[in-house]
């Protein structure tokens, strides 16, 4: 017998092999992908971006109200599918000298940048730093990490202007809660604020206490609370308003008279996210519709 068609017979059967297990391993491949979804496309690109760029709006609007060099600001995200949810805030190192005035689109294109690289995440929290500059902020490194999904996070990238609490109207309402708080001159107030939020609307406001932590000096009349310091209470309160469901912001707030200055001027230190509990009866109220 010929060995030819024997030669022949073996390379098409190898041929054949060959073909099946490279359109197996094809197959394979392609349902990987899409099981862990590392080349499927982002949905909402057009959203994500959108998200970030009202997020470093609002950010920036906040940090160009903070003049006092070498202050460090920290906002914690919860990143979901584009979508950024504020579950945490400080301040620290206040009460510095005054800088200069600050680019704020500048500003808010920088912030709008790092915000982008951080809405791809399938769930968790990121978070952004920044350093009081002489005449601008500086980012610093942030941080990623895996946590506990918080119940107010929010699932969809986008924020409808229409349904953002209106500034002006916060501003007033805060300015209105904070009448009673007087600052000794040349002294030192603590103040705590709770801020009731239901699915990105703010439905009311209390002013739990304020306690003088420094006396000032002689019997000089006590100070207001300056414009200044409501601006950045309600820069804080609008970034954190968009979530879902109810809860209630603790806002805490340092007052510091100085000198011959007629309000005290001060900023938001720390805050917390709580569950919406009743209202405690504190110092005053303001109820919203």
């Amino acid at each position: 017998m010929s060995r030819l068609p024997i030669h022949r017979g073996l390379r098409v059967c190898a041929r054949t092999v060959a073909l099946i297990l490279i359109s197996t391993g094809l197959a394979c491949a392609s349902t990987g992908s899409n099981r862990s979804g590392a080349h499927e496309p982002f949905e909402h690109e057009e959203a994500r971006r959108r998200e970030a760029r009202q997020v470093a709006r609002q950010v920036a609007v906040l940090a160009g109200s903070v003049r006092d060099v070498d202050s460090r600001l920290e906002l914690t995200f919860w990143a979901e599918r584009g979508a950024l949810t504020l579950v945490g805030y400080q301040s620290v190192e206040r009460g510095g000298r005054a800088g200069r005035t600050v680019d704020r689109e500048d500003l808010q294109r920088t912030i709008a940048r790092a915000l982008m690289s951080t809405t791809h995440h399938s769930g968790g929290e990121v978070v952004l730093r920044l350093r009081r500059e002489a005449a601008s902020w500086a980012l610093e490194p942030g941080a990623s990490f895996a946590s506990e999904r918080p119940l107010q996070a929010r699932q969809v990238a986008g924020r409808r202007e229409d349904a953002m609490p209106e500034p002006a109207a916060l501003a007033t309402d805060l300015r209105r809660l904070l009448e009673p708080v007087r600052v000794p001159a040349n002294g030192t107030v603590w103040a705590n604020v709770s801020v009731h939020l239901r699915d990105g609307r703010v439905v009311g406001w209390e002013l739990e206490d304020w306690r003088v932590v420094r006396a000032g000096r002689g019997n000089k009349t006590p100070r207001p609370v300056s414009r200044r310091v409501v601006e950045e209470a309600t820069s804080v309160v609008l970034l954190y308003a968009p979530g879902t469901g109810s809860r209630s912001l603790h806002l805490g707030l340092r007052l510091i008279h100085e000198g011959t200055a007629p309000a005290a001027e001060g900023w938001v230190e720390e805050t917390r996210v709580l569950p919406l509990a009743r209202p405690s009866g504190g110092v005053s109220r303001l109820t919203l519709p």
